[in-house]
């Protein structure tokens, strides 16, 4: 358990707790909500956490503001947070029995003498390694916003299935979320997507997937960026070498 008697927000390993135990109020909102929707993982990551549902649609904007009440309702209730293990079938069973075939993969998966730990909140339970929080209480229900639902493969294999990810932050005072919204909300404006292509700098085409085509405007920034990089390594006494676009495979096998 993380004790917020030691831990601040300001420090990593708190904060991180303090996030991984949002996904699991996140998925517990979810099961209130959609009991049909099937859980994967709910990790923290580094500005926040999310959580993998396999659902057939996307969640509207709607959906993600009626998960975020009843987030901010759990939090409310206070649940305690309680560690429990289980042996690996019967582990395999508890999860059978609640209908959660990844979850079921994920202790399949695991080596023969792994710990098989789970984390039990009110009426919601989930397989976890944790650490957590030892209460909803300690999150802050006014600091919780879901930020955004995009596509992701399970474990990252796009042959697997396709699920949705609800990415989350979270915060201990409202003001310090709404700071640093407001610091992304700043960020999309300078996003280099955005202002290549407001101000006619380049474009980008799926026929050439994270390789921009530069227009008229674009070039002009471009050679102007390269004079000034020349004249700085020309100053320092470097020199330049020119190599091939396309090599062979080989190279890249050798040199990883």
């Amino acid at each position: 358990m993380a004790d917020e008697n030691i831990y601040t927000f300001e420090n990593e390993t708190y904060r991180k707790t303090y996030w991984h135990t949002c996904s699991h109020v996140l998925a517990q909102a979810m099961k209130r909500l959609h009991p049909e929707v099937k859980l994967a993982i709910g990790p923290s990551i580094d500005n926040g956490f999310y959580y993998d549902f396999d659902t057939a649609e996307p969640f509207s904007e709607t959906q993600l503001a009626e998960l975020e009440a009843e987030m901010r309702k759990i939090c409310k209730e206070k649940l305690k947070l309680e560690r429990f293990e289980l042996p690996r079938e019967e582990a395999i069973r508890f999860m059978e029995e609640k209908g959660e075939p990844y979850k079921v993969e994920l202790i399949q998966d695991l080596p023969e003498d792994a710990v098989i730990s789970f984390y039990r909140q009110g009426d919601f339970t989930d397989l976890c390694a944790g650490p957590h929080l030892d209460s909803t209480g300690r999150i802050k229900g006014n600091g919780i916003k879901l930020t955004a639902c995009n596509a992701a493969y399970w474990r990252g294999d796009s042959n697997r299935q396709t699920l949705q990810r609800i990415y989350g932050v979270a915060f201990p005072k409202k003001d310090e979320l709404d700071e640093y919204l407001a610091r992304i909300e700043e960020a999309k404006k300078r996003d280099h997507r955005k202002l290549g292509k407001e101000l006619g700098l380049f474009m980008l085409r799926d026929e050439g997937p994270g390789f921009p085509f530069f227009l008229p405007k674009g070039m002009v920034l471009r050679n102007t960026l390269i004079d000034y990089w020349r004249q700085v390594h020309k100053r320092y006494g470097y020199v330049e070498c020119s190599t091939p676009m396309m090599m062979n495979r080989q190279l890249w096998e050798r040199s990883g």
